[in-house]
This record gives structure tokens, C-alpha cells and sequence, in this order.
């Protein structure tokens, strides 16, 4: 085995070990996606979806850490409206994500048809909507350290 196998053999280990001491389940690649105990995370693109069993939990999830902070809640049968919470704050900020993205490519091909009056209200829109997503993401960044 080299000697880079090795480190990182011992970064994995370390890992999983202080996943567990926080009460974590540490998440394992599968062919059919991510398994962090019995809930599988499925990637569609860039949104995830959750599954326990054959049923589906959780679509159209945005951000990985909330895939996996859902999961480990599902896999250990821990349910509570703080999961919906941070669910719906996972939805809004993608909602805004989206949205900003959608705008900033709108406000680029304006510019490049030389219509900078559009371009202007793109970008004013663009601005709005990369606030609202970068508001959201403190929100749920909150909800996943509580």
C-alpha cells in the first residue's frame, strides 16, 4: 500500500470515527447513490432526493449537508419539525437559487445582444434574488448547527 492509500485510509477512519462519537451515521457510495443507514440519497443533477425503504421522504433537496442531516435524522427514526423546517428552508434557498441563476443567464444574453436596458433590469433582478438565496443559506446554515 503507498504511503498516500495510507493517509488516507487514516483521514477515512478519522472521519467516520468522529461522525459516530457525534452521533452521526457516516455515509457510504453506493451504485444507486449515497446510503447513510437505511436511507438512500439519490442525486438528480444537482437536487438530491431521499429514500427510506422504497419510499420517498424528502424531494428536490438542495444543499448536500441537509441531504445529509435529514438522512442521519431518518435513519435514526428521529422525527420532528425541525426536520420540516430545515426541509422548507432547503427549499427556499433553492427556490432563490434557482431563480438567480435563471436571471444572471437572462441578463448575459442581453448583454451580448447589446440590449442594455433589459440588461439593467436583469441585473437589478439577479441582485435581489443572489440576496435572498445568500439569506436563505444563513438561515439554513443556522438550522444545521442547532
Amino acid at each position: 500500500m503507498t504511503e498516500l492509500q495510507k493517509q488516507l485510509d487514516y483521514v477515512i477512519a478519522k472521519t467516520n470515527r468522529k461522525l459516530i462519537e457525534s452521533n452521526q451515521i457516516p455515509p457510504v457510495k453506493t451504485k444507486e447513490g449515497i446510503l447513510v443507514g437505511d436511507v438512500l440519497i439519490v442525486s438528480d443533477g444537482a437536487i438530491k432526493h431521499l429514500y427510506k425503504g422504497h419510499q420517498l421522504m424528502y424531494s428536490e433537496v438542495s444543499l448536500n449537508a441537509v441531504a445529509i442531516k435529514l438522512a442521519n435524522l431518518l435513519a435514526r427514526n428521529f422525527y420532528s419539525t425541525d426536520m420540516m423546517r430545515l426541509y422548507n428552508a432547503d427549499q427556499r434557498y433553492g427556490k432563490w437559487f434557482h431563480e438567480s441563476q435563471f436571471l444572471r443567464s437572462k441578463y448575459e444574453k442581453c448583454v451580448s445582444n447589446n440590449d442594455y436596458d433589459k440588461a439593467d433590469v436583469f441585473w437589478a433582478r439577479y441582485c435581489e434574488s443572489r440576496e435572498r438565496a445568500r439569506s436563505a443559506k444563513k438561515t439554513v446554515d443556522s438550522l444545521l448547527v442547532s
